[in-house]
């Protein structure tokens, strides 16, 4: 039997994005939960959002009500399909494909808003610096990387499945390792008729450094950094009590 090793990132391909709604999400009730609270945030007379990485946006809905303007980007054109469709009775809704490293906005924005990011990087911060309007702000969700060393969290639950269609056996393995904060994604697929056994190893997503992060923010000219929880109160990255939380920089 011939046998193939491949190492890949399989976000943006339409069957692993079609398959991820399924799982990758939080369900709707606390989506809506986080973006009330995200909202809190926001600053007062702020109208135009920009919400990078939005997945199938089904939060939206709340900002949406509200009154502000949402444009929703993403690389998965699958997802940014989902979104257009959910949220397609609301004129002030609008999403597109692309590459946050790649956006090309000039003082647009009130808002930025990065949820449950994998990477913040010198290109992408500066990009969203020149998005934003002057006294516009950035919200970038955080992940404590001590968290998951001591909590169980039904988002990383280990997923297993088994498929079969004519004579292809596949199965799909993800987890998270909460021992080095990492996301990994396993796929082993056997090819009968082919004779062909192919052993696919996802790249490795790990959470995000505060300290780090703070700099590159810096750099990009953001100012006021700031650490908060989903309540809004001034919380220490060390608290390893804390799942979720924000860093707000300001232009």
């Amino acid at each position: 039997m011939k046998i193939i090793e491949e190492k890949y990132n399989r976000y943006g391909e339409k069957d692993y994005d079609i398959s991820y709604i399924n799982w990758g999400f939080d369900d709707l009730e606390t989506q809506t939960m986080m973006a009330e609270k995200m909202q809190k945030l926001f600053p007062s007379g702020a109208r135009a959002i920009l919400d990078i990485a939005c997945g199938i946006s089904r939060y939206h809905q709340v900002w949406l009500k509200s009154g502000y303007m949402v444009t929703g980007i993403d690389l998965s054109e699958t997802f940014i399909e989902y979104s257009r469709s959910y949220n397609q009775a609301f004129e002030k809704a609008n999403y597109f494909v692309c590459d946050c490293n790649h956006l090309d906005f000039d003082n647009q924005y009130d808002i930025a808003i990065w949820t449950d990011p994998v990477e913040l990087t010198g290109l992408s911060a500066n990009r969203i610096f020149k998005a934003l309007k002057s006294g516009g702000v950035f919200i970038y969700e955080m992940w404590n990387d001590n968290y998951y060393k001591y909590h169980a969290d039904d988002r990383h639950n280990d997923c297993q499945t088994w498929t079969c269609k004519d004579g292809v056996y596949r199965l799909v393995l993800h987890k998270y390792n909460r021992a080095t904060c990492v996301t990994e994604h396993e796929e082993i697929i056997f090819d009968v008729p082919n004779e062909t056994m192919i052993h696919k190893t996802g790249l490795a997503a790990k959470n995000i450094n505060s300290h780090a992060s703070i700099q590159i923010l810096e750099a990009a000219g953001f100012t006021n950094i700031r650490f908060v929880d989903y309540e809004g109160q001034p919380f220490s990255t060390e608290n390893q009590q804390i799942q979720r939380f924000f860093m707000i920089g300001e232009k």
